[in-house]
Protein backbone atom coordinates (compact mmCIF):
# COMPACT_ATOMS: atom_id res chain seq x y z
CA UNK A 1 0.00 0.00 0.00
CA UNK A 2 1.29 3.44 -0.89
CA UNK A 3 2.28 5.58 2.10
CA UNK A 4 1.63 9.31 2.14
CA UNK A 5 3.50 11.18 4.87
CA UNK A 6 2.04 14.33 6.44
CA UNK A 7 4.31 16.29 8.78
CA UNK A 8 2.32 17.73 11.68
CA UNK A 9 5.26 19.66 13.14
CA UNK A 10 4.15 22.96 11.57
CA UNK A 11 0.38 22.58 11.88
CA UNK A 12 -1.18 25.45 13.80
CA UNK A 13 -4.64 25.77 12.21
CA UNK A 14 -7.37 23.66 10.61
CA UNK A 15 -6.21 24.88 7.22
CA UNK A 16 -2.71 23.53 7.86
CA UNK A 17 -4.21 20.03 8.19
CA UNK A 18 -6.23 20.43 5.00
CA UNK A 19 -3.23 21.89 3.14
CA UNK A 20 -0.99 18.96 4.12
CA UNK A 21 -3.57 16.39 3.03
CA UNK A 22 -4.36 18.21 -0.21
CA UNK A 23 -0.67 18.42 -1.08
CA UNK A 24 -0.13 14.72 -0.31
CA UNK A 25 -2.96 13.55 -2.57
CA UNK A 26 -2.61 16.20 -5.28
CA UNK A 27 -6.03 17.72 -4.68
CA UNK A 28 -7.33 20.35 -7.10
CA UNK A 29 -7.42 23.99 -5.97
CA UNK A 30 -11.22 23.93 -5.85
CA UNK A 31 -11.36 21.06 -3.31
CA UNK A 32 -13.77 21.86 -0.48
CA UNK A 33 -12.55 22.28 3.08
CA UNK A 34 -15.14 20.21 4.91
CA UNK A 35 -15.59 16.56 5.76
CA UNK A 36 -18.25 15.92 3.10
CA UNK A 37 -15.74 17.04 0.47
CA UNK A 38 -13.07 14.80 2.02
CA UNK A 39 -15.44 11.83 1.89
CA UNK A 40 -16.18 12.55 -1.76
CA UNK A 41 -12.53 12.82 -2.71
CA UNK A 42 -11.29 9.82 -0.72
CA UNK A 43 -14.18 7.37 -0.82
CA UNK A 44 -15.88 8.27 -4.11
CA UNK A 45 -12.68 9.27 -5.88
CA UNK A 46 -11.89 10.69 -9.31
CA UNK A 47 -10.91 14.03 -7.76
CA UNK A 48 -7.32 13.83 -6.52
CA UNK A 49 -4.18 12.90 -8.44
CA UNK A 50 -3.47 10.09 -5.94
CA UNK A 51 -6.40 7.80 -5.26
CA UNK A 52 -6.87 5.04 -2.69
CA UNK A 53 -5.51 2.60 -1.71
CA UNK A 54 -3.07 4.49 0.48
CA UNK A 55 -1.96 4.83 4.07
CA UNK A 56 -1.70 8.30 5.57
CA UNK A 57 1.07 8.70 8.12
CA UNK A 58 0.98 11.77 10.34
CA UNK A 59 4.47 12.35 11.73
CA UNK A 60 5.42 14.64 14.61
CA UNK A 61 1.94 14.59 16.09
CA UNK A 62 3.30 15.73 19.43
CA UNK A 63 4.26 19.04 17.77
CA UNK A 64 0.80 19.84 16.38
CA UNK A 65 -0.33 23.24 17.61
CA UNK A 66 -3.38 23.82 19.77
CA UNK A 67 -5.37 25.29 16.87
CA UNK A 68 -4.92 22.15 14.76
CA UNK A 69 -5.24 19.39 17.36
CA UNK A 70 -9.02 19.03 17.26
CA UNK A 71 -9.04 19.06 13.47
CA UNK A 72 -6.33 16.39 13.40
CA UNK A 73 -8.29 14.19 15.82
CA UNK A 74 -11.49 14.62 13.81
CA UNK A 75 -9.60 13.91 10.55
CA UNK A 76 -8.18 10.68 11.99
CA UNK A 77 -11.67 9.64 13.13
CA UNK A 78 -13.04 10.41 9.65
CA UNK A 79 -10.41 8.23 7.97
CA UNK A 80 -11.27 5.37 10.36
CA UNK A 81 -14.98 5.78 9.51
CA UNK A 82 -14.26 5.75 5.77
CA UNK A 83 -12.10 2.65 6.17
CA UNK A 84 -14.80 0.92 8.20
CA UNK A 85 -17.14 1.30 5.22
CA UNK A 86 -14.70 -0.73 3.14
CA UNK A 87 -12.64 2.00 1.50
CA UNK A 88 -8.97 0.95 1.22
CA UNK A 89 -7.49 3.80 3.27
CA UNK A 90 -5.51 3.65 6.50
CA UNK A 91 -4.06 6.20 8.87
CA UNK A 92 -1.25 6.06 11.41
CA UNK A 93 -0.31 8.78 13.87
CA UNK A 94 3.31 8.94 15.01
CA UNK A 95 4.81 11.09 17.75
Amino acid sequence: MRELVLDGSTWQTRDDVYDAFFKAVGAPEWHGRNFNALIDSIETGDINTIEVPYKLIIKNSDSIGEGARRMTSDFVDLIHEIAARGCPVEIEVQK
